[in-house]
């Protein structure tokens, strides 16, 4: 992963002259009171394998299995897991290539992974490789193509643009994809159609009142609710990530602080009640998965 961190409105590099102010600064950022955890309790918090460092997406499915796997410079590969993270099979689809994976999500018949990622905002075009569940641990993907309407990657500049995503959720007969917005804050929210290869997107819907960039969602059918998670845009690795709740019709209506946390990367609504998510490793936290209860009715 790019450890060029934009603080201000330039890009920020990582080398041995400024680790003091970071180290000095990331242990400010962490003894402050931990505002927010009045709205959740931690149930678990459990180390990850070595093999999911860079975990960037996270999928409980209905019978409990759960699913991981790692974003950019890594092999093209989906783990499950078991109920205290240890690593009990991997699939390895045919026909992908994990030029930046940020978000994995499931329907009853398909998985689909989301190589959405574009912090750089390069890449003209993303992609969403699906490929059947009853596959076995080989199944051969089907490569869909996503483009974002009035993208200009000539012109955008490294985390300065909207054309950015890390969540992707499998609702009905779409996926909905979540913008991942250095530039504007404005969440944007599109619509993907499952069964075309090929498709041009622009926004369905907008909203304001995010505090950062959203790096993992899900959706909450029991509670008719989307869980998303990030951290704060101009400070990557500084200050608490966070969690919102929108309703159905995507409606902001609560906003909890993740303090003592790192980088959060996937979210997952888990059939037992609990939101788990994973943190990927990073200079200051290795990697994780932690389960926890909500303790506000959102």
């Amino acid at each position: 992963m790019d450890i060029s961190y934009k603080i201000t409105n330039k890009p920020f590099v990582l080398n041995r002259h400024n680790w003091v102010a970071l180290t000095i600064s990331f242990l400010l950022v962490n003894s402050c009171a931990l505002a927010g955890q009045d709205k959740f309790k931690i149930i678990e918090n459990l180390a990850l394998p070595a093999a999911l460092e860079e975990s960037s997406a996270l999928f409980c499915s209905v019978d409990n299995g759960v699913y991981s796997l790692n974003d950019s410079g890594n092999p093209p590969v989906i783990f499950r897991l078991d109920e205290k993270a240890n690593i009990v099979s991997q699939l390895e689809p045919q026909g992908v290539k994990n030029k930046d994976w940020e978000a994995l999500t499931a329907d009853d018949d398909f998985f689909y992974i989301g190589d959405i990622g574009n912090n750089r905002g390069s890449r003209k075009n993303v992609f969403i490789y699906k490929f059947p569940r009853n596959g076995g641990l080989a199944p051969k993907a089907v490569k869909m193509s996503v483009a974002y309407q009035g993208n200009k990657p000539k012109e955008n500049e490294s985390l300065d643009h909207d054309f950015d995503a890390e969540a992707l959720v499998a609702v009905g007969d779409n996926l909905v994809l979540f913008s991942k917005s250095w530039k504007t804050d404005l969440l944007k929210i599109y619509l993907v159609d499952k069964s075309q290869k090929k498709q041009m997107l622009s926004a369905k819907r907008t909203v304001e009142g995010i505090p950062g960039v959203v790096t993992g969602a899900d959706y909450d059918s029991v509670n008719q609710r989307y869980i998303l998670v990030g951290y704060p845009s101009k400070r990557v690795g500084f200050g608490d990530p966070f969690m919102v709740i929108l309703d159905q019709n995507f409606t902001l209506i609560d906003k909890i602080s993740l303090s003592g946390f790192g980088q959060v990367e996937g979210v997952c609504a888990h059939s037992s009640g609990q939101i788990w998510f994973t943190q990927e490793s990073s200079i200051f936290s290795s990697s994780k998965l932690v389960k926890l209860e909500l303790t506000v009715n959102s």
